[in-house]
């Protein structure tokens, strides 16, 4: 059955219904789409009174919010984005942070979620299965909705009460805790992120994190999370328009930035220190889905990797996607993971289309109600487990249910051997 909040509970986070808007066909994930949403939530705090239950953007525009909204619009996009771009010290170790256990022991322990961000009570109850792992670290994906604007990082992500919702916090892992930027924190800017979420984060070492990409190192495994949010924003207005945003100079490919690149070469080193890899990112690198692909990021990442396999798992859609080892374009052969459920409505893992992408594994299930009788799929994340060459990951839903186990054992050379827990408890085959 699916899982519910009585309503007195629910009332008091943000509406599930009004975050489905991001799920639209091709306009849902744009800053136009993102700025509505946000500016509803603000507007009209419970989205239940009509019209705004059943068209909740419509909020946007209540008791005189028209122009307010339109001036505010124009205002944000013309900001810009965060300057200068923070990065570490090219001195061979800033930004490469150990990894180790809370006990000293063996076995190290870490949660995953993306597009968390969202301020629900199924943000909420996630953050509590998070929790409830124990983890030595927690690490975000990106996206901190709608437009990652102080408040709503303080109300999403932070738990700073004061406002008309129930705040959420995201969990804090007992030794180290990381986020990276997804384009809905890009729309506004950044700001917020680069200040407020990174000050809150820690590493491990007694620093906050200072910038949006990290290293997390074992002696057999290295985590690499990198910023795919930072250029995700295309040019303002015509940058959201679908056929448009298309054209290289209007649209975004989340180009990884020049001194992300000069880090990983000089700190990281991947190809002379080789080492069995997963890689985190917010967006995705393929898709069987109808959501568009970023391949940038891989060629960039190309001579870092060649000749070695990688787990890389990244958010931005909505859904939870199991995919088997592929590459697209020949540039990073990979396990891709779609861990995209955190907060957000969730999409159908069905309908995806083979030629495009190898679904090796989906969660079928799409009976969670949305607050305005339609339902959607479960929200989750994913708790990973490291002992000595062995990784395990362990994808759990929002009542922390097992969907998925499966286990990567590294070498030396930077291979891995895979495989999958049988019988599998939920998700479905492709």
């Amino acid at each position: 059955m699916p899982s519910t909040a009585p309503q007195e509970v629910r009332r008091r986070f943000k509406p599930l219904a009004l975050a489905k808007s991001s799920n639209i066909p091709l306009l849902g994930r744009t800053n136009l789409i993102a700025r509505l949403q946000s500016a509803a939530a603000k507007a009209a705090p419970l989205a239940a009174a009509a019209p705004s239950a059943r068209f909740p953007l419509l909020a946007a525009f209540e008791n005189g919010n028209l122009w307010p909204w339109i001036w505010n619009y124009l205002k944000t996009s013309f900001a810009g984005k965060h300057k200068p771009y923070p990065t570490y010290p090219s001195d061979g170790t800033s930004g490469v942070y150990p990894l180790h256990a809370s006990d000293d022991g063996n076995v190290i322990k870490v949660a995953i979620v993306g597009d968390w961000g969202t301020g629900t009570y199924e943000s909420w109850k996630v953050a509590q299965s998070m929790a409830g792992f124990a983890p030595d670290y927690t690490i975000h994906l990106g996206d901190v909705y709608y437009v990652g604007d102080q408040q709503e990082v303080n109300e999403n992500f932070l738990g700073t009460p004061g406002g008309q919702y129930t705040p959420v916090e995201f969990p804090k892992g007992s030794v180290g805790t990381f986020a990276l930027i997804g384009n809905h924190e890009m729309y506004g800017g950044g700001g917020p992120y680069f200040s407020s979420i990174l000050a809150y984060c820690n590493t491990g070492t007694g620093q906050e994190q200072q910038a949006g990409f990290f290293c997390l190192e074992t002696p057999q495994w290295r985590i690499i999370g990198i910023d795919t949010g930072y250029n995700s924003v295309g040019t303002f207005i015509l940058g959201s328009i679908p056929i448009i945003k298309q054209i290289p100079w209007f649209g975004a490919n989340c180009a990884l930035q020049d001194e992300l690149l000069a880090w990983l070469k000089v700190n990281v080193n991947p190809q002379q220190n080789k080492k069995p890899t997963m890689l985190l990112s917010h967006h995705q690198y393929f898709s069987a889905y109808s959501d568009e692909a970023f391949g940038e990021p891989a060629k960039q990442l190309k001579d870092f990797f060649a000749g070695q396999e990688v787990i890389w798992i990244w958010g931005h859609e909505h859904r939870l996607s199991i995919y088997s080892q592929f590459s697209p374009d020949g540039n990073i052969f990979c396990y891709g993971r779609c861990l995209g459920q955190g907060g957000m409505p969730v999409e159908k893992g069905t309908g995806y289309n083979a030629g495009k992408a190898p679904v090796m594994f989906f969660d079928p299930r799409y009976d969670y109600p949305v607050g305005d009788n339609t339902n959607a799929g479960y929200n989750g994340f994913v708790n990973l487990t490291m002992d000595g060459a062995t990784l395990t990951l362990d994808y759990r839903d929002l009542d922390n249910t097992q969907l998925f186990l499966e286990t990567f054992v590294g070498s030396p050379d930077g291979s891995l051997q895979y495989s999958f827990a049988n019988p599998v408890p939920i998700l479905q085959p492709a």
